[in-house]
């Protein structure tokens, strides 16, 4: 039976040791709040009281912080845009002892009823058209863990976000998001598409953690692309997206 040549606790604790550190150095929380942008991964450890913590990678672009706390800590950490380099961070936390991820993100938007600044729970992704998922057992479509989908949804209505689940789309084409399989997706009921959320919860499901990942309509695709990082919606959704997903890592 084959196997992976090495593992990725090997991996990283070559890296540590290439660095004159150990996994006694490492500081990483059972909880994770994985975000894509740099500001909001400030922000979300500032929130939480977060303290630089040795990083996992090579270089120190992707980074992480961690609080210690009696229920096994909270790390937030800074990762890689697209599903190779996301996996590649959270295999590495899960060697270090991650248990649950919350990815904290951005999303398009296919449905009308969910604009700008809406935050979408992919649930259940149909539709996979990244890479890295292919590359781990494929026991079904990559799916949220049930009780996280549950508790974010009912924290985000708390803080005032307006917020739905459903099927998804996840994709490594950024710019290759055609028009004719938005609508064909948009036909057959996807809520949205991102670059990383079919690949974590594959990946979760292997390594046997959790993960739900809440995302924030940046823009919309249902008709004329409609760019809406400027919109005071956008703001409204971030700021419901961090305080659901602190108070889900503080709980």
């Amino acid at each position: 039976m084959s196997h992976p040549r090495f593992t990725p606790h090997q991996a990283v604790g070559n890296r540590l040791k290439a660095r004159g550190e150990s996994f006694d150095d490492m500081r990483v929380g059972k909880k994770v709040l994985l975000t894509w942008t740099e500001k909001w991964a400030e922000d979300l450890a500032d929130a939480l009281g977060a303290t630089p913590a040795p990083r996992t990678m090579f270089i120190d672009t992707f980074w992480l912080r961690t609080v210690d706390n009696d229920e096994g800590g909270i790390t937030v950490a800074f990762a890689p845009i697209g599903a190779p380099g996301t996996i590649m961070l959270m295999e590495d936390l899960i060697a270090c002892g991650a248990e649950s991820f919350v990815g904290v993100g951005a999303s398009g938007g296919l449905d009308p009823n969910h604009p700008v600044g809406d935050i979408l729970i992919p649930n259940v992704v149909k539709i996979l058209n990244e890479g890295t998922s292919a590359h781990y057992p494929d026991n079904g479509d990559p799916t949220a863990d049930p009780t996280m989908l549950t508790e974010l949804s009912s924290l985000i209505e708390k803080h005032g976000g307006r917020t739905a689940n459903g099927d998804w789309w996840t994709t490594d084409g950024f710019y290759r998001e055609m028009t004719d399989d938005i609508a064909k997706h948009m036909d057959n009921g996807i809520l949205g598409i991102d670059m990383e959320t079919s690949a974590m919860y594959r990946v979760a499901e292997h390594r046997g953690v959790s993960a739900c990942n809440i995302l924030v309509v940046s823009d919309e695709l249902w008709t004329d692309w409609n760019y809406g990082i400027d919109f005071s919606e956008f703001k409204t959704g971030v700021n419901a997206m961090h305080q659901a997903a602190l108070e889900w890592a503080g709980s």
